[in-house]
C-alpha cells in the first residue's frame, strides 16, 4: 500500500534516532502493508542493532554521493506500492496515530480520485520552538504528503538532480502543473502528524545558506514558470509575478551578499521585457495572494512598502532601461 523512502546521508544515530523510534511506535497499522527503505547517499549503512526488535522492517541501500534529489530518485525507482512518501531521516512523526491516518486515507474509495495527498506539517526549529507551517507554504515542502507511485511513473516526474535547494518545491510544482486542482487532497487529522526538524548544522542552518536558498529559489521558478506554460497556460501571468516579486525581494533583502544579488538580477534582467506585460495582466487579489507567498519564503522581509505594485513596475522599468 504504501512505500516510504528515507534519505540518510552522514547524519550521525543521535540525530536519526528519533525519526526511527517514533517510526517504529506507530499504532494501528498493518506493517506488511508498508515498505521502508533507507537511501544511504554516499554514507554508511545506520547499524543493524539500532534497528533491532522493530516492529516494521527497514531495508537499506547506498548510493555513490550524488545528494538527496538522486538518493530520492533512487529510492523511488525501488517502490513497489501504490503510494509512496519522502521523509528525511532528521525528522520525525508527532504521534503514534499519525501513519495509522494516513493509511485510513489510502485506503479509502475516495483515494482514487488523487494523485498528491497532504497533511498539516509542524516545524521544529533549532531552539525547539515548534509552529504549524501556514497552508499557504505548505507545497513548498514534500514533509507530510504521499504520492500516486503510477503517476510520477506515467509523467516521468522525478526531483531535479542538478538542485540542492528547492528541489522539493520544484517537484511539488511540477505535479500541481500537470494535473488539476481537484486532484490535489487534504488529509485531514486532528493535529499535524509530521514534524520538519531544522537542526543546527542542517543545509539550511550552515554558513551561506541565504544565497544558496535565493539561487535555488530562482533557478526553481524559472522551471516552474515553463511546466506551467507548457500545462496550465492560463495561470501563467500569475507565476510571472510570483518570479517577478521573489527577484524584487531577493534584490532588497539585507540577507543575501552583493554578488547573489547581482547574479540573480543578471538572469532576471533578460526577462525583463517578455515579462513584464504579463505581470500587467494579474488582477490585485491574485498580486496580494503572491506577494504573501512570495515574503513568507522570504521572512524577513516584512515591512510594508507604500503602493507596492508601483514600486514593482518603477523597479522593472529601471532594469528594462539597463538591458
Amino acid at each position: 500500500m504504501l512505500d516510504i523512502v528515507i534519505t540518510h546521508y552522514k547524519e550521525p544515530w543521535d540525530v536519526c534516532k528519533r525519526f526511527f523510534e517514533t517510526l517504529d511506535a506507530q499504532r494501528g497499522v498493518n506493517w506488511d502493508e508498508i515498505s521502508v527503505t533507507v537511501i544511504n547517499d554516499g554514507g554508511e549503512f545506520i547499524p543493524a542493532w539500532y534497528l533491532f526488535g522493530f516492529e516494521c522492517y527497514v531495508d537499506q541501500i547506498s548510493i555513490r554521493h550524488s545528494g538527496v534529489s538522486a538518493a530520492r530518485n533512487a529510492g523511488f525507482d525501488r517502490t513497489e506500492e501504490p503510494w509512496v512518501m519522502f521523509c528525511d531521516c532528521d525528522d520525525c512523526f508527532s504521534n503514534v496515530y499519525a501513519l495509522a491516518d494516513i493509511m485510513s486515507v489510502l485506503k479509502s474509495p475516495d483515494a482514487g480520485r488523487y494523485d498528491m495527498m497532504w497533511t498539516k506539517v509542524w516545524q521544529e526549529k533549532p531552539d525547539g520552538r515548534v509552529c504549524e507551517i501556514p497552508d499557504k507554504r505548505i507545497m513548498v515542502f514534500i514533509h507530510g504528503k504521499v504520492y500516486r507511485r503510477e503517476f510520477l511513473e506515467q509523467e516521468e516526474i522525478r526531483f531535479d538532480e542538478g538542485m540542492t535547494f528547492n528541489e522539493d518545491s520544484l517537484f511539488n510544482a511540477t505535479i500541481m502543473a500537470r494535473i488539476p486542482n481537484t486532484r490535489i487532497g487534504a488529509i485531514t487529522t486532528a493535529f499535524p502528524g509530521y514534524v520538519w526538524i531544522n537542526r543546527e548544522g542542517s543545509v539550511t542552518s550552515a554558513d551561506g545558506w541565504q544565497d544558496k536558498h535565493a539561487m535555488g529559489q530562482f533557478s526553481r521558478n524559472l522551471k516552474i514558470a515553463a511546466e506551467i506554460k507548457e500545462h496550465k497556460p492560463e495561470e501563467y501571468s500569475g507565476m510571472v509575478t510570483r518570479v517577478i516579486y521573489d527577484t524584487y525581494f531577493m534584490a532588497h533583502t539585507a540577507m543575501l551578499s552583493d554578488e547573489c544579488k547581482a547574479k540573480i538580477l543578471c538572469m532576471f534582467k533578460c526577462l525583463v521585457k517578455d515579462w513584464k506585460e504579463d505581470f500587467c495582466k494579474v488582477d490585485a487579489d491574485t498580486l496580494y495572494r503572491i506577494k504573501l507567498i512570495s515574503r513568507a519564503e522570504l521572512t524577513k522581509k516584512d515591512e510594508v512598502i507604500k503602493d507596492e505594485p508601483y514600486e514593482v513596475m518603477e523597479w522593472l522599468k529601471s532594469l528594462e532601461d539597463d538591458t
